[in-house]
């Protein structure tokens, strides 16, 4: 049994621990977060596991790396004692008859990009068929059917209670009183403690690790959480628009979430007003449904990315960085999870995405 130190306890900190834990090692966890996660950007996110719609804007290597996790969510899910809501029915991307073009130019790029069985453009009676109440108000649809979602909230309330069960979890204090240099130097203390206490040390800070990676940048997302009892959609929806594209997850209890903002800057102040009035007006168009809609929630936070906006495992003298997920935290992070406890195993030939990582 080897004993590891985890610094972080946002998406990445709490899935890495918790698979150490599942292969039988001693974890401790030191975090300036509260233990139900509030301040991460995992407990904020839609939570989208879309490798091929986030790929199609990106590279094939996100593709690659979703379909790692999407295929893993399902499985490690099945091993916590809870259910946690998981809608795996895939992505619809819509148009308004207006923006036609849009999706004529996301659909040459999803061919550039993706296999022809990656998608299916439904149309009249097929897209009735696979979501009735987009059918209404759009005349077709592209279907991405390896796509899922997954409720965040449960998912972070259900790994809080098994790691503070099993981890000597240790908070660094009022985050309201700690600025980032403190943050450092007390991290830094665990650190050279390593080779007493600890096998390995993981950092999975994420925008808190900008200390130990000099090329980190924050990236602002603005989600807004909704309850529309009248609105029952099966899948997540993408919202194509030449000026506010956006995601729709669907959660348990007629609620969804809705963001779709990426914004270079580490501003955590609260929804502008700008941002808030296009995505509910963008929303109110995909099914007036949602005029009645309550917003429970509107929140900013940032995800750290890299210069590539790729996901790195970096190896120190001290351990391992663990950082980089950009806005795609839900969609590598079993990916990258799993290959990081390879490495910790000594198995690097059973390592996935190496060419990724700095080892």
């Amino acid at each position: 049994m080897s004993r590891y130190l985890i610094i972080g306890s946002g998406l990445i900190g709490r899935l890495t621990a918790w698979r150490l834990l599942e292969d039988g090692h001693h974890v401790s966890i030191l975090s300036r977060d509260d233990k139900q996660g509030t301040d991460s950007a995992g407990f904020v996110a839609a939570s989208m596991v879309a490798a091929a719609t986030e790929a199609i804007s990106a590279e094939p290597m996100v593709k690659t790396v979703g379909l790692r996790s999407y295929a893993l969510w399902p499985q490690w899910l099945r091993q916590l004692p809870e259910p946690v809501f998981y809608r795996d029915h895939g992505t619809l991307v819509v148009a308004h008859a207006g923006d036609e073009s849009e999706m004529a130019r996301y659909q040459r790029r999803a061919s550039h990009m993706l296999e022809d069985s990656d998608f299916r453009l439904l149309e009249g009676d097929a897209l009735s068929e696979r979501e009735p109440e987009l059918a209404d108000n759009f005349r077709q649809a592209m279907w991405f059917e390896q796509e899922s979602c997954l409720d965040n909230r449960q998912l972070y309330r259900q790994l809080g209670e098994l790691l503070q069960a099993h981890c000597d979890w240790q908070q660094t204090g009022d985050i309201a009183e700690l600025n980032q240099a403190e943050i450092d130097r007390l991290c830094q203390q665990y650190l050279r403690c390593r080779a007493d206490q600890f096998d390995e040390v993981i950092d999975c800070r994420g925008n808190g690790g900008k200390a130990n990676l000099s090329d980190l940048r924050s990236v602002r997302g603005e989600v807004i959480r909704v309850q529309a009892p009248e609105v029952n959609f099966k899948h997540a929806v993408r919202l194509l628009h030449p000026r506010y594209p956006f995601y729709l997850a669907p959660r348990p209890g007629n609620e969804y979430v809705l963001g779709a903002t990426v914004i270079e800057s580490d501003d955590r102040s609260a929804v502008t007003v700008r941002s808030g009035l296009e995505l509910m007006s963008a929303l109110y168009s995909l099914h007036k449904g949602f005029a009645e809609a309550r917003i429970i929630e509107m929140t900013a936070h940032c995800r750290p990315g890299l210069p590539d906006n790729m996901p790195t495992i970096r190896r120190t003298d001290w351990g391992y960085i663990v950082n980089g997920f950009y806005r795609h935290g839900y969609l590598f992070g079993p990916a990258v999870v799993e290959d990081l406890t390879q490495l910790l195993a000594g198995k690097p030939e059973q390592v996935h995405f190496g060419v990724l990582y700095e080892l």
